[in-house]
């Protein structure tokens, strides 16, 4: 009877993981960003907009993933569409004096393992 119950508990423990964590072995996905470096003018923030590719290691598209770019007073975030692809828009504003500044990437699919970098993008100011 103890042997019974021990059993019934670890198999209702691994139940229960499953379906709090079904994806044991998260896959890796690729995260593609266009562009990497995008040139700004004037003082007034203003709307940039990245162009992303989100495909597994095999190379097929990961659909609905969550895509978040943040930093130098703004954020944006999108989700993919069934080809892997999507736009995120935001304001960005570099103070006076200041020539560059960096966004942080976020991507978030179920089943796979998170994609975050801290200034992965490069925001330049130029003359104009």
């Amino acid at each position: 009877m103890t042997v019974s119950l021990f059993i019934g508990i670890i198999t209702l423990t691994a139940i229960l993981s499953l379906m709090m964590h079904p994806c044991l072995l998260p896959k890796h996905m690729v995260v593609s960003i266009r562009p990497m470096i995008e040139n700004i003018s004037g003082e007034e923030p203003q709307i940039v907009h990245f162009f992303i590719t989100v495909k597994d290691s095999m190379g097929h598209p990961i659909q609905d993933a969550s895509v978040l770019i943040r930093g130098l007073g703004g954020a944006g975030s999108n989700i993919t569409d069934c080809l892997g692809n999507t736009t995120v828009f935001l304001f960005v504003h570099l103070e006076v004096g200041v020539l560059e500044g960096y966004l942080d990437v976020s991507v978030k699919a179920p089943c796979y393992t998170d994609f975050s970098f801290e200034d992965y993008i490069k925001i330049r100011k130029i003359d104009g």
